[in-house]
């Protein structure tokens, strides 16, 4: 007797759960939904190497301090990523493979994160030498809300 109403407690516990956003383990819902899709949407741009599409993702109030707090030198914002960073990518990154797998999305008021796992390869352009290069690892993606858009704020 035991047997079967733990098995509908169970059935019932995991079917009022909230569904997940396909390829994530995020709540789905709409809130949730505008986060991943600008997750989604810079890692396309990466991936076709559409610089102009990163740069219209990317918050004019973007500030990166290249995670050291002990020093401002590393330190860079939009214009960095505008002037330097996205022609360096433009120029020298040859194809690029970039898979995303967000993990959390937090939203409070204007400002929100998401948290993912992400597995790239991609290869580059030196000094007329070409390379591949891989790497799996964690990130965050800060955002804001500008205009009624999601824009990142901090770390790409």
């Amino acid at each position: 007797m035991r047997a079967p109403i733990w098995a509908l407690a169970t059935l019932i516990t995991v079917g009022c759960g909230a569904a997940l956003i396909p390829g994530t383990q995020v709540d789905d819902t709409p809130e949730n939904r505008a986060i991943i899709d600008v997750v989604e949407a810079y890692r396309t741009a990466m991936e076709k190497r559409d610089m102009d599409s990163v740069r219209r993702l990317v918050s004019h109030r973007y500030y990166e301090n290249a995670s050291t707090t002990d020093t401002t030198k590393d330190d860079y914002g939009f214009s960095t990523i505008e002037k330097k960073v996205l022609p360096k990518l433009r120029d020298n990154i040859k194809k690029v493979q970039y898979r995303i797998m967000v993990r959390k999305v937090s939203i409070e008021g204007m400002r929100a994160s998401a948290e993912y796992e992400y597995f790239w390869k991609f290869q580059y352009s030196e000094g007329g030498r070409e390379q591949w290069v891989a790497r799996n690892d964690f990130n965050r993606l800060d955002l804001v809300l500008e205009d009624g858009a999601w824009k990142i704020a901090s770390g790409l």
